[in-house]
């Protein structure tokens, strides 16, 4: 037997009633594996991402404390123009330092960047 809900005026959702649970493992040795595995794993992720934090800290550490106000604008959204207003520097300065922001971490997006700078974070 199939219910049907409206999920909206053009589409109706099928749900089977009566459908199998999913199988869970049920003797204690299948449960250790699976947690000992899954232990490992967590080890591995986060030994991944110490390094991937000692990384970014490094590339971030190599910054001008200049390059770093700008990095800090540049994430929080602010054009350009308005940096360049803020600092009481010119627009073009502050593309220079982008570029060299930019270069220096080998980040080539502000996503990237972002996520970089992100990393480099000190954990609280």
């Amino acid at each position: 037997m199939i219910h049907l809900f409206p999920a909206d005026a053009d589409l109706h959702r099928a749900i089977p009633t009566g459908a199998p649970a999913p199988s869970y493992p049920t003797d204690i040795e299948s449960l250790e594996g699976e947690l000992a595995l899954t232990r490992a794993e967590l080890r591995q992720a986060l030994g991944d991402l110490r390094g991937l934090r000692g990384n970014a800290e490094c590339q971030v550490a190599g910054l001008t404390p200049r390059q770093r106000q700008i990095m800090g604008a540049v994430l929080a959204g602010h054009p350009s123009k308005n940096i360049a207003a803020d600092l009481g520097i010119s627009r073009r300065t502050v593309e220079n330092h982008r570029a060299a922001i930019m270069r220096k971490t080998g980040t080539r997006s502000l996503p990237a960047l972002a996520r970089l700078a992100l990393a480099a974070e000190p954990a609280e």
